[in-house]
């Protein structure tokens, strides 16, 4: 039933109620989501998620290819553990990581954006 700011003081309670919900429902959901954003703002952190859609990758294999220091790469690694974007595991002696699958269908609309 939708009705707006009803006059009843019942009907107006259980419609504040509703709103209340509502409202807690979504800053819950831009908070996560602006975070999300913030930390795939940045461009070496878009390429290793980038990196990662396409298979695992151990810290030495990003440094390489994003040609950074391993202490920055590890920042950003970080960061986005951090937000849930990757995760990393164990093999052996090294520290691998891999893009939560969650995230596999932002990257897929990320790459169909043209340049101007």
């Amino acid at each position: 039933m939708s009705y707006c700011c009803p006059a009843d003081p019942e009907k107006k309670k259980e419609w504040e109620e509703k709103m209340l919900q509502e409202i807690d429902f979504l800053d819950n959901s831009i908070k996560k989501a602006s975070e999300i954003f913030s930390a795939l703002g940045h461009p070496i952190r878009l390429k290793i998620a980038y990196f990662l859609s396409q298979r695992d990758h151990c810290v030495c294999e990003l440094i390489f290819k994003l040609n950074e220091r391993q202490n920055l790469v590890s920042h950003h690694l970080t960061i986005m553990k951090n937000c849930g974007i990757i995760e990393a595991y164990n093999n052996s002696k090294w520290r691998f990581y891999r893009l939560n699958p969650e995230f596999s269908d932002i990257l897929n609309v990320i790459s169909k954006i043209k340049p101007l």
